[in-house]
């Protein structure tokens, strides 16, 4: 039998908030946490109408040590999805077969159209953050970095820009000298990321006007970008061994296109799973099907 009264319920602007409730709540790691989304969380429209995003989860160890499926209570109000959009993200494009045209006499038959490779055999389209990425050279980088200086130094951050990995897939990060400095940074970032995009977008404004032709940098505040995809991923498994228990879509909160990716990606070629992109941005999200 499955120990219903340990879920407890765990409400949030987001899923991610929820679930960092939960794992301070029970002093786990999401690794160690069994959970179950039931609404996804709105924001609405400039401020009105929003919605937390509502969880219920339990410790794996209050559960045999394994995570079950659960049944009755909450588990009947997991989230639905929303509708598919007709064209999926840029990143991860797929377009769903259209239906034949009725024949008319006054115009020719065309000829079919060529089967598409299983969705499963298709490699995901690269990107194009991934692809601009991939052009950063030295001077963009050096460049970049002087950028993001002049501007950390402006806010008045006590902080310093770090080069993080190597060749163009070095990443400027915003480092704080201070333990004072490291949590002031935090504002740099915003709730989603949204401010941490905002600040790479005119980092690489300033650098293609500099530089006299399209440049691009990776900007990172902390390495939250890193810590950020290693969540990401864990909950995308977490949500996929809920969709194969319960046989239900489930819905993740909005995301950037990046982020979207990330979900794609660590899902690509999962039995009994796939994945599709609804909504429009900001509030686009991955909805996770079985397949």
């Amino acid at each position: 039998m499955v120990n219903e009264s340990a879920y407890q319920e765990f409400t949030g602007k987001s899923v991610e908030e929820a679930l960092k409730g939960a794992c301070e709540a029970f002093k786990v790691g999401i690794g160690d946490l069994d959970f179950e989304i039931i609404a996804p969380g709105s924001r609405g429209v400039l401020g009105m109408g929003a919605e937390p995003a509502r969880i219920v989860a339990a410790p794996v160890s209050a559960l045999g040590g394994t995570a079950p499926k659960r049944t009755g209570g909450d588990s009947g109000r997991a989230a639905q999805p929303v509708p598919v959009a007709r064209a999926a993200d840029p990143e991860m494009r797929e377009q769903a077969p259209r239906p034949a045209a009725p024949v008319r006499a006054a115009r020719p038959v065309r000829a079919p159209r060529p089967e598409r490779a299983p969705r499963e055999q298709r490699e995901p389209r690269e990107p194009r953050e991934r692809r601009e990425r991939s052009e950063t050279t030295p001077e963009m980088i050096t460049g970049g970095k002087e950028i993001l200086e002049t501007l950390v130094k402006h806010l008045d951050f006590e902080a310093e820009v770090r080069l993080v990995g190597e060749g163009p897939e070095t990443v400027l990060n915003v480092a704080g000298t201070s333990p004072e400095a490291v949590e002031e940074l935090n504002s740099m970032i915003g709730g989603r990321g949204e401010r941490l995009q905002a600040i790479q977008h005119l980092v690489n404004l300033m650098l293609s006007r500099k530089m006299g032709e399209w440049a691009r940098v990776t900007v990172d505040v902390e390495e939250y970008r890193g810590r950020r995809e290693a969540q990401l991923r864990a909950l995308a498994r977490k949500a996929a061994d809920r969709v194969k228990e319960t046989g239900r879509a489930v819905q993740l909160e909005p995301m950037t296109a990046l982020e979207r990716r990330w979900i794609h990606v660590e899902l690509q070629g999962l039995p009994g799973i796939a994945t599709e992109s609804a909504g429009e941005e900001p509030e686009r999200r991955v909805v996770i099907i079985p397949a």
